[in-house]
């Protein structure tokens, strides 16, 4: 039951670390496509063109490395859901158990104090390899549902959102009509439609900048969340087990056997 449940948690946060690997992934093509458009128009009769690369560097760059940084944490939570898997194979249950039987016969042999106390070393040992990585795998699911998956589900949203958008982004320059035998009612109207024109170009220039940087926003908390899910728990899992083994075995040299 226990191995079970840390199998569906730990199932759980690997399939959205994929997710997320395949999200980034797909921005970064996105991006990719989107660095080559040009925001462009030409204002009384100069041309004022913009590459959205020169806006999408900074978040194309992050994302590569977030990419990278998704595959490495899907590895380390597949791997630790081999090892619990592995953990509970019918050989090393059998293995603790007869260790188990063993112990308890020598515990009640008379005469058999020291090697009872060896033997309970060996199977806290066994104990140890048996539960440690359900243990683990059983606190990075808790420590996901209670604290990380929330923030990581809203941040892969926003990911989602701006891949929508930067593949929605397409412009094309806007030339304005010639002038050359227009009346001054029509110069006027086309000054006037030249600067709605430069009002919509800051606009759009605006709105890539602002996805852009909370792109970059979301990227970062979505790198933090990884780190803490797949380095900082599973250590901090290792280093409780470890130390509540090590206190057993002090408190083992003190029982059967001195």
């Amino acid at each position: 039951m226990l191995e079970r449940n840390a199998d569906v948690r730990l199932s759980a946060v690997l399939e959205r670390a994929l997710i997320t690997a395949a999200i980034a992934r797909g921005l970064n093509g996105v991006i990719s496509v989107a660095q080559g458009t040009e925001i462009a128009i030409q204002p009384i009769g100069v041309g004022v063109t913009i590459t959205a690369g020169e806006i999408l560097d900074p978040l194309n760059d992050l994302v590569e490395r977030f990419s990278w940084l998704a595959l490495v944490a899907s590895a380390s939570l597949g791997t630790q859901l081999l090892l619990t898997d592995i953990a509970t194979e019918p050989a090393l249950n059998t293995g603790v158990t007869v260790l188990a039987v063993v112990f308890l016969v020598l515990l009640w042999w008379p005469g058999a104090d020291r090697p009872a106390a060896w033997l309970m070393r060996a199977l806290a040992f066994a104990l140890l390899i048996r539960f440690l990585f359900t243990v683990v795998s059983l606190t990075v699911g808790w420590v996901d549902v209670w604290v990380l998956e929330q923030r990581q589900q809203s941040a892969m949203a926003e990911l989602n959102l701006a891949r929508d958008e930067l593949e929605a982004l397409k412009t094309e320059p806007v030339v304005p009509q010639s002038t050359t035998e227009s009346s001054i009612r029509q110069r006027f109207e086309s000054l006037v439609d030249e600067g709605r024109q430069l009002l919509d170009l800051e606009a759009q220039i605006g709105a890539l900048q602002e996805r852009t940087e909370s792109a970059i926003e979301h990227v970062l908390s979505l790198i933090v969340l990884f780190l803490v899910q797949t380095l900082l728990v599973p250590i901090g899992a290792f280093w409780l087990a470890i130390a509540a083994f090590r206190a057993f075995l002090t408190w083992a040299r003190t029982g059967p056997g001195g």
